[in-house]
């Protein structure tokens, strides 16, 4: 260890490097994942229908299973609170807004899609949840942790999880069988 260094600042011993997501992709038997990058994704936090009408009347409101077709998607994580989804850039005003308050998270989430007749099973696979009952929040645990869950077509997953646990997810995913 070099002088001066301690063990608990030494962050490479502590966390692993991310991956390079560029060109990751998983491929099973009936199904596929890969990363999204470049998502704008947006917190926007109490009145978010007033933020959504004046900002993104266009957005779609998922829960948990939801199919959202178009974009933008409002992924509902709390009673007052969505994540704004969209591969183009958003556009909300940062910080504090009478009734509500967005919070750029593009950085915050990682993204992953998972493809395929089989990824039914694969999610399943992850979590406790009766995907079949619904909810109006798209926020479960999945793989041990919180995870915001929707489906982008019948049999296209899209999760996401805080940025840190995006190689714990990536890995998880790799370890499923074929």
């Amino acid at each position: 260890m070099a002088s001066g260094t301690s063990p608990i600042h030494d962050s490479a011993t502590k966390w692993p490097a991310f991956p390079g997501w560029a060109d990751a992709v998983i491929q099973r038997e009936g199904w596929r994942a890969r990363p999204v990058r470049g998502l704008s994704q947006v917190l926007v936090s109490g009145d978010y229908r007033d933020a959504l009408a004046r900002h993104a009347p266009a957005a779609t409101e998922v829960g948990l299973w939801s199919v959202a077709a178009g974009e933008p998607v409002a992924a509902r994580i709390a009673r007052d609170r969505v994540l704004l989804v969209a591969s183009n850039p958003l556009d909300l005003p940062s910080g504090w807004q009478g009734g509500w308050a967005a919070s750029p998270a593009g950085d915050a989430w990682f993204v992953a899609d998972v493809d395929g007749p089989a990824m039914a099973g694969l999610i399943r696979e992850g979590t406790a949840a009766d995907l079949d009952a619904s909810s109006p929040s798209a926020a479960i645990l999945f793989a041990g942790v919180r995870t915001i869950l929707y489906r982008r077509a019948e049999q296209h997953a899209r999760l996401h999880v805080e940025a840190p646990f995006g190689p714990y997810l990536w890995r998880w995913l790799e370890a499923r069988a074929d």
